[in-house]
């Protein structure tokens, strides 16, 4: 802001006297009235381009980071469901060799499964917790 030339008080540019002393101000020449009303729509068409071209970057930037959480999410499913399957087909390959070579019971069966069943929920825990980490890593 432009400062009184007489008493350095803070001044506004459109007046014609100082608030604080009462020194006249250096004129201005009047704007032309028309020349002010052809720049305002041409400021307006500006600032809405401007408005228009931030809005489409923003829509932009949250579509690749949506496909790109969309594509990362498909590709967690397929990981689990096989590793699940894995590690069922491997109890009952060694419960059924075991129950061949004579080495298990009826008795053992349910103890086998439940011992299976808690290694799946470790091993499911394990890898949620390793996902949720690698989605929100802590800075």
């Amino acid at each position: 802001m432009p400062n009184c030339p007489k008493c350095e008080a803070e001044i506004d540019e459109r007046m014609a006297f100082c608030p604080k002393c009462g020194a006249p101000l250096e004129a201005k020449q009047p704007e032309d009235w028309r020349e002010r009303r052809r720049e305002i729509p041409r400021e307006w068409k500006e600032r809405r381009r401007q408005l228009r071209q931030q809005r489409r970057e923003a829509q932009r930037t949250e579509k690749a980071e949506w496909e790109k959480t969309e594509k990362y999410e498909k590709h967690e499913q397929l990981f689990i469901g096989p590793l699940i399957g894995g590690l069922i087909l491997i109890f009952f390959g060694i419960l059924f060799y075991l129950l061949v070579v004579g080495g298990a019971g009826a008795e053992t069966l349910w103890a086998t499964f439940f011992i299976l069943v808690g290694l799946i929920i470790i091993v499911a825990t394990i890898y949620g917790v390793v996902v949720a980490n690698n989605r929100h890593p802590k800075d």
